[in-house]
Order: C-alpha cells, then sequence, then structure tokens
C-alpha cells in the first residue's frame, strides 16, 4: 500500500468509529459481537492498518441498518472533498 492509500485507509477507518460512535453508541466490542466481526478485525480497520474486505463492510452496514451504498454515502460524507488517492498525472 502506498502512502495515500493509507492515509485513505486512516480516514475510512476513523469515518467508520466516528459513525459507529455517533449511531449506535456502541463500544467496539459490542459492535464487533453483534454484527459477527471479529474484535480485531473491526479494531484494525477503525485504526486504518487494515483495508476492510467487502464482506466485512456489508456486514458493518447491516448493523447501522444500511445497505453499502448507504454505508459508502456516510463514510464520504465525513471525508475531505479534495482528497485524491491518485495524484492529477496519474491519468
Amino acid at each position: 500500500m502506498n502512502q495515500k492509500e493509507e492515509i485513505y485507509c486512516k480516514m475510512i477507518g476513523k469515518a467508520i468509529r466516528e459513525l459507529r460512535q455517533e449511531i449506535k453508541g456502541k463500544s467496539l466490542c459490542m459492535f464487533a459481537y453483534e454484527n459477527d466481526i471479529p474484535r480485531s478485525t473491526l479494531s484494525r480497520i477503525e485504526i486504518g492498518d487494515n483495508e476492510a474486505k467487502l464482506v466485512t463492510l456489508k456486514k458493518i452496514a447491516e448493523g447501522f441498518g444500511w445497505s453499502l451504498s448507504e454505508l459508502f454515502e456516510r463514510i464520504e460524507e465525513k471525508l475531505p472533498n479534495n482528497f485524491k488517492i491518485f495524484d492529477d498525472e496519474h491519468y
């Protein structure tokens, strides 16, 4: 993973953690347990050390009562508008 991808994973994880705390008001352990996600996996996602697999993202979304697309929308609302993974000269 390059540096921009690492930063992006950290921002995504932070957004998921904030959503969990704001919307569900649950600890990481309780949210993980209730949604059949290994606690260590959710922890690594929230601190940005792991890229989340689609199955895990689906479980997180369902934990909020959302579809995957709604989870992505809520995450994107918390990200900076100007962040790009690729530099303009990449294309």
